[in-house]
């Protein structure tokens, strides 16, 4: 695990080119929190303006492939497995590009992962797209092993895996009772005791303005990038 002393962290982008003056040498490390495809359309931002600023992402990844860390949010993982999409489906599910999204994420899947972990000052941080909730985790704990990023990292690669993160909560629609680290909304977020061991950064329930920083968790979605240090979480100050 690393320890770091000043982490930018990138939320949702569905082709949002926010990250673009928000990335800088300044950073130890750059956390995208995933998805990067599917924009709202409400936006005016078109499937292939959101592919492009993609394929910029992934670019600046390997330019920069230490220092930035690529998390697989909903609207990647059903492009990336035909298993997740046929179980957990997907709002702006694109059928018309998904070959070449698909073709894409196959072609460059060693550049993402579920989750990172890391350091701050005296916080253990962990980034997932939607969250690690308690209840989600006893559900599928044989299947995750111990609760890190390393383990939960290694879902992608089996069936048994896919099925797990695939959960999708009643709050989303789905089935179960809370949600996977792809589906979990932060509402599920505060359902069962927290894990004292972690600090948890996530996106994907999008937020009208601001951030939710609660004492054991912080959703940061809200199309802005923020920094984490020993002071905290501090949304970067707008150029």
């Amino acid at each position: 695990m690393e320890h770091i002393n000043k982490i930018l962290v990138v939320p949702d982008v569905h082709g949002r080119t926010f990250w673009k003056g928000s990335v800088g040498s300044m950073y130890e490390h750059i956390v995208f929190l995933g998805d990067y495809l599917d924009p709202y359309p409400f936006e005016l931002i078109t499937v292939r303006k959101a592919y492009a600023n993609f394929q910029e992402i992934i670019e600046y990844k390997k330019q920069h492939a230490d220092r930035v860390t690529l998390l697989l949010g909903n609207h990647d993982m059903h492009y990336c497995s035909e298993l997740f999409y046929d179980l957990a489906g997907g709002s702006r599910y694109n059928s018309m590009m998904a070959p070449e999204f698909q073709q894409t994420f196959e072609e460059e899947k060693e550049l993402f992962q579920l989750a990172y972990e890391a350091e701050v000052g005296a916080q253990h941080y962990l980034f997932t797209h939607a969250g690690v909730n308690r209840s989600w985790y006893q559900r599928h704990q044989d299947v995750v092993g111990p609760l890190d990023a390393e383990h939960l990292n290694h879902l992608l690669d089996t069936d048994e895996g896919i099925r797990a993160i695939a959960d999708v909560g009643r709050s989303r629609g789905g089935w179960e009772t809370t949600g996977g680290p792809m589906w979990a909304d932060v509402s599920e977020m505060y359902f069962a005791p927290h894990f004292s061991e972690y600090y948890q950064i996530i996106g994907h329930s999008q937020q009208a303005k601001d951030p939710i920083i609660e004492d054991s968790f912080a959703c940061l979605d809200c199309r802005r990038a923020f920094v984490i240090s020993d002071k905290g979480i501090h949304p970067l100050k707008e150029k």
